[in-house]
């Protein structure tokens, strides 16, 4: 391998794994700011993959100016460099800047505006230098070829980032640190190119280098940075510990005597919060006459498992994913806390709780008397799925006879707006589709009692008298607290105008609740995305397919029989090939994290074998030399067809049967290497076709439209299809929209093959 060859796939490895790993980090950063739901990280993936499809449509001007020689394309690394620690130092102090306190809601067009322009360089710059890596190196006469060699080695780049990124480096190092040793590597990459393509200076560029990394390492200006930064992240208020384990970023904040626990941005628990730890637990305690087992699922260390330990009678499952979690509280907290995490009637078993809960639902393994959901509200898929139907059967069968499980939903004292009442009637609904008895307690958190007997009850004197004969002293459960928050008046209230709105069912792969939070944030926010989220929820399915045909059909009629019709036909093949490949790969992140636990640690894996798909996919191409043409990518949208059919066949057995998790990972594990292969030889052969037929020097046209696709996809899977369709009706959507294109590629093949007769 010569050197300019070498140089070239180190420069497409390197592009990749600083994309994908960039990403992975600066989203983890901006979603501990803004509180992020699926909602959120929509709209970051949107202006990641906008940005970098609109730098790649620059490059297109950038390569043909004098910046495309190759002896100036280290200035571009040098830049990405630059911005690659620049950019995490500005989202810390996004704060300052949006005057946003720590864990507060801000609305979506802030958010949408402050990510679009803090994204906007490194994104740029990205896109730009895949165009010039496809035009600079000149180790291939055709440009096609040169631009398939790029994206297939960048796919490889991103497949190894995201697999080292997920499970090596972001356990081990903190996100600043990951980003330090970015932009070291980047600006060594840029003074190799200098010294490889200059003819002086040489010595001068390597003591530059050397005097650099020195500074940033061993004078620690690493350190101070992200020290400084992360200050100004949480606006002054004194940080004393900040850990980044593979779930989350966790951060342990202290002011006087107040221990507050931050995770992704999301608080967790603040000590002392006598109030909330009363109310997740002694409720549930007060409505069982004689409690033996208790399974605590999540919000142990703040206070409730010190709560239910005053039952002396009582053993408890304490289900706990993250053990950095339990290992902050017991570094922080005061003795009386630690005592109860280390109590003997304490089990704390580390497990994704809906993972724990089917385990044990299928083992017929259960016979706990109450069951204790204790974490945030479905802001986000990944809680949704703690509120579903099929997780409340599950919990069902692990109770005992007249066992109980509780848990609490966010509320306001004495009104409820429409949003929060839809948002509480869902929850109502889902729960009562599965247990005979269900009672909701009203007030800023309301406590939702459900069981198969018939001992649960709205009687105040009855709860206090309960407490009381079970010797559990509490300060703000008691007689005088309860007889105005369980007062008829405000029962009858609650139960009134839940009834009246008459929420949807919570599926597992139809997340509504999650929605009707996210119009709920919206509306608090007062954020103009209210009416359409509103508007958009009472559209019936069948609207969404019509809409995505007509518009489809539209276009391809539009440009069916122009001239260079094949040409146009493939860049919209491109982007619709951008748009399916989102949807596809989300949802089988979202169908593995569903059913078998919390996907961030496989996160790496499932995106490595979809980034080595792309590789595939596109080397593929590149071996069929002359071999690309409308008849190939007319085979390789049936390929898509095949996928998309296969992969709905799957999921709908996935209630039927229980699939070992370790043969369910290599399904799904081959499903997205597929995914990823047919989307690669897609783009690769649809790209080579459009710039066979249009001959342009433009090597950024195809790329960019593959991005925009993915961006469009990226936000409406998030915030409308995956939620108001669910996965199942938007794979058929994905499918009819492939469909079409299928018909219209066979057709315009058919009619290149008879003309040609």
């Amino acid at each position: 391998m010569n050197r300019n060859k070498f140089l070239f796939v180190l420069a497409c490895l390197l592009l990749g794994f600083v994309s994908i790993l960039s990403q992975i980090i600066l989203f983890r950063e901006l979603l501990s700011v803004f509180y992020g739901n699926e909602l959120c990280l929509g709209i970051l993936l949107f202006v990641w993959l906008l940005w970098v499809g609109l730098g790649s449509k620059l490059g297109n001007v950038i390569a043909v100016s004098k910046s495309s020689l190759l002896k100036n394309l280290s200035f571009w690394y040098f830049l990405l460099a630059i911005f690659s620690i620049l950019t995490i130092i500005v989202i810390r102090y996004s704060r300052i800047v949006l005057n946003v306190l720590p864990g507060e809601i801000i609305g979506f067009v802030p958010l949408l505006i402050f990510t679009l322009i803090i994204l906007c360089p490194l994104c740029l710059i990205l896109g730009i230098l895949f165009v010039l890596n496809s035009t600079v190196w000149h180790l291939d006469p055709k440009l096609e070829q040169m631009v398939t060699k790029v994206y297939l080695w960048e796919s490889l780049g991103a497949g190894l980032g995201g697999f080292l990124g997920s499970l090596v480096l972001i356990p081990h190092l903190s996100n600043f640190s990951i980003q330090s040793w970015i932009f070291i590597t980047l600006f060594l990459f840029s003074v190799l190119l200098i010294v490889s393509f200059s003819k002086g200076k040489k010595f001068l560029y390597l003591v530059i280098a050397i005097l650099v990394v020195l500074a940033f390492k061993i004078g620690k200006l690493d350190i101070y940075l992200e020290g400084k930064s992360m200050s100004k992240l949480w606006r002054g208020q004194p940080v004393v510990k900040s850990v980044d384990s593979i779930y989350g970023n966790l951060i342990v904040l202290k002011n006087k005597e107040q221990i507050s626990l931050y995770e992704n941005g999301l608080l967790l628990f603040s000590y002392p919060d006598e109030f909330s730890s009363e109310e997740a637990v002694l409720y549930a305690l007060a409505e069982h006459p004689e409690p033996k087992r208790l399974l605590l699922i999540g919000g142990g260390v703040g206070g409730a498992l010190s709560q239910a330990l005053k039952y002396k009678d009582l053993r408890i499952d304490y289900v706990e994913l993250d053990p950095k979690i339990i290992e902050l509280g017991k570094s922080f907290l005061p003795e009386a806390e630690v005592r109860a995490l280390e109590n003997d009637r304490v089990t704390i078993i580390h497990k994704d709780g809906r993972l724990f809960v089917r385990q044990k639902a299928e083992e017929g393994k259960g016979g706990y008397d109450l069951i204790v959901l204790n974490l945030p509200d479905p802001y986000n898929a990944q809680l949704n799925r703690f509120y579903t139907k099929e997780l409340f059967g599950l919990v069902k069968k692990l109770l005992s006879r007249d066992g109980i499980f509780s848990f609490r939903a966010t509320s306001s004292e004495n009104y409820l707006n429409k949003e929060q009442a839809s948002y509480i009637s869902s929850l109502c609904r889902t729960l009562s589709s599965e247990f005979k008895s269900v009672i909701i307690l009203p007030g800023s958190n309301n406590i939702f009692l459900a069981s198969q007997g018939e001992n649960l009850t709205y009687d105040w004197m009855k709860i206090s008298e309960s407490l009381k004969k079970k010797n559990i002293q509490a300060t703000y459960i008691n007689e005088n607290f309860l007889s105005n928050r369980l007062s008829p008046e405000r029962i009858e209230y609650l139960l009134g105008i839940i009834q009246s709105v008459k929420g949807k069912i919570n599926y597992d792969l139809k997340p509504i609740s999650y929605f009707y939070n996210a119009v709920l944030w919206s509306t608090q926010l007062k954020s103009f995305e209210k009416p359409v989220f509103n508007f958009l929820a009472k559209l019936d399915r069948l609207w969404y397919f019509l809409v995505g045909s007509v518009l489809s059909f539209s276009f391809l009629f539009l440009i069916f029989g122009r001239e260079k019709f094949v040409s146009s036909l493939s860049l919209y093949v491109i982007f619709v090939a951008g748009f399916s490949s989102i949807i596809f790969e989300i949802s089988i992140i979202l169908i593995y994290q569903v059913f078998y636990g919390y996907v961030y640690a496989k996160i790496g894996l499932f995106l490595t074998l979809f980034m080595l798909g792309l590789f595939a996919g596109a080397l593929y191409i590149d071996k069929r030399k002359g071999e690309t043409g409308l008849r190939n990518l007319t085979w390789l949208q049936m390929l898509q067809l095949i996928l998309i059919a296969f992969f709905l066949l799957l999921i709908s057995n996935f209630f039927r049967s229980w699939l070992n998790p370790y043969f369910l990972e290599l399904i799904l594990g081959g499903t997205i290497f597929f995914s990823g292969f047919i989307g690669g030889a897609i783009f690769t052969c649809a790209n080579q076709l459009y710039l066979q037929i249009k001959q342009e020097k433009k090597a950024g046209t195809g790329y960019a439209l593959d991005l925009f696709g993915s961006a469009f996809s990226s936000i409406l899977i998030s915030a409308i299809f995956i939620p108001l369709l669910g996965i199942p009706s938007t794979l058929w959507l994905i499918f009819l929209l492939n469909l079409i294109i299928w018909g219209f590629l066979y057709l315009s093949s058919f009619r290149t093959k008879t003309a040609q007769l």
